[in-house]
């Protein structure tokens, strides 16, 4: 173990110093240069770099294993507590943190929410969804761009897909940050209280809805999970709250931080802007770009079912391994002069945002739609698009996410 973690790291650093985190992408180039399978003293996981090795472990889940549960030590015994007492116990993993045959099981039932064709038929709606935020803020010329408008564009579609209310968005990002905070790593011991707190709260807001839907399913997604069989039975109540648990944070996590990276992107480059309004078609590429340029899902952990070999160096069995999303999006051998926002790029779409294989995003289509929608509907509607502070753009702390803190633009009606 010892001679492994030395030869992989050739330099120091602190993955979680706050320079760092806001700004990793110098440090991920000298990653993939000198040391692609990186050992991060004192995190106690392996970060894996470059485009080629993420993509190999991601398509090879008996040695990448995504079924790792609480890791001992991780969790404090309040937030056990909380779960264990007053909410549903240790979910058990469905999807994201399952291998196969059992994640299997549970994608069949989850694969036709969001395919291709039925985000095609929700064209129309996402338009009208995007239309009217804008519509709220365009007389007033200035914007709180993640709360007014990156927040609530997969908020409120997700929340239409799943039948319940709009009116409950800002509980619902409560939920969902609550969901996600805790896996970045970087949270308080209180913090986790707190998210464990908000969690057994969301828990039983939709239990009650599962009750409804049984009683009177609707043409919505908590129907069809809660009238649809799993090999011959219904799911119980954990099964369904954790499906519903991932549905919410892939619904809406990684589309408001692209969304909100858009608009930083729109304001830096005004030529870009105005070549949006002359060519529509490209939010589309424009959407795949900032995917890859921005990854608002940095990385995600696997644990090494055995010794596994990865750029000379040997990861142990049993490592807890970092697949960098961020680094392997803009590695070199994969595309060209990665560090530049080309909204011309050939292979753009190969980036590995939404991960591959049996694990790729299930929201995936839907989250490129509400992308490539709210760059084209703003760009048609806005221009002199411009920051309020720029100097003060700034991130979330996260192992996992880039999300963004909350900023402001000003701009004209065209």
């Amino acid at each position: 173990m010892n001679s492994a973690i030395a030869s992989a790291e050739p330099f120091k650093f602190d993955f979680t110093d706050p320079q760092v985190m806001e700004c990793p992408y110098p440090l991920y180039e000298q990653l993939r240069g000198h040391a692609p399978a990186h050992f991060v003293e004192g995190a106690g996981f392996w970060i894996i770099s470059r485009y080629d090795d993420c993509l190999a472990a991601i398509r090879n889940p008996k040695v990448f294993s995504s079924k790792m549960g609480f890791r001992p030590g991780a969790v404090p015994d309040e937030v056990m507590r909380i779960y264990t007492e007053e909410g549903f116990g240790d979910l058990p993993d469905t999807l994201v943190s399952n291998d196969p045959p059992s994640h299997t099981r549970y994608r069949k039932l989850v694969d036709r929410t969001f395919t291709a064709g039925r985000v095609r038929q929700m064209e129309e709606y996402m338009v009208e969804v995007v239309r009217e935020l804008i519509d709220n803020f365009i007389e007033d010329g200035r914007l709180k761009v993640m709360h007014d408008f990156a927040i609530p564009v997969p908020m409120f579609v997700i929340a239409d897909q799943l039948g319940v209310p709009r009116s409950h968005r800002d509980k619902f990002k409560e939920w969902s940050d609550a969901a996600v905070a805790p896996l970045g790593l970087l949270i308080s011991t209180e913090r986790k209280i707190e998210c464990a707190k908000l969690a057994v709260e969301m828990q039983h807001y939709f239990v009650e809805v599962f009750a409804d839907r049984r009683k009177s399913p609707r043409d919505d997604i908590i129907s069809d999970l809660v009238t649809k069989d799993v090999d011959g039975a219904p799911l119980d109540t954990p099964e369904l709250l954790s499906i519903l648990n991932q549905l919410l944070v892939a619904g809406n996590e990684t589309t408001t931080s692209a969304i909100g990276a858009s608009v930083i992107r729109l304001a830096q480059e005004p030529e870009l802007v105005e070549r949006l309004v002359r060519e529509p078609g490209k939010c589309d590429n424009f959407a795949e770009e900032i995917l890859r340029h921005e990854s608002p899902v940095q990385g995600l952990f696997r644990m090494t079912m055995e010794d596994v070999q990865i750029g000379g160096t040997t990861i142990p069995k049993g490592s807890l391994v970092n697949l960098r999303y961020g680094s392997a999006n803009r590695d070199e051998r994969r595309f060209e002069c990665p560090a530049d926002f080309d909204v011309d790029r050939k292979n753009s779409s190969s980036h590995l945002a939404f991960g591959a294989g049996i694990h790729h995003c299930i929201g995936a289509q839907l989250a490129r739609r509400e992308i490539a929608i709210a760059v084209r509907e703003m760009t048609a509607r806005l221009k002199d698009i411009r920051l309020v502070d720029p100097d003060k753009l700034s991130h979330t702390p996260s192992v996992i996410l880039r999300g963004l803190n909350e900023f402001e633009i000003e701009f004209s009606k065209r």
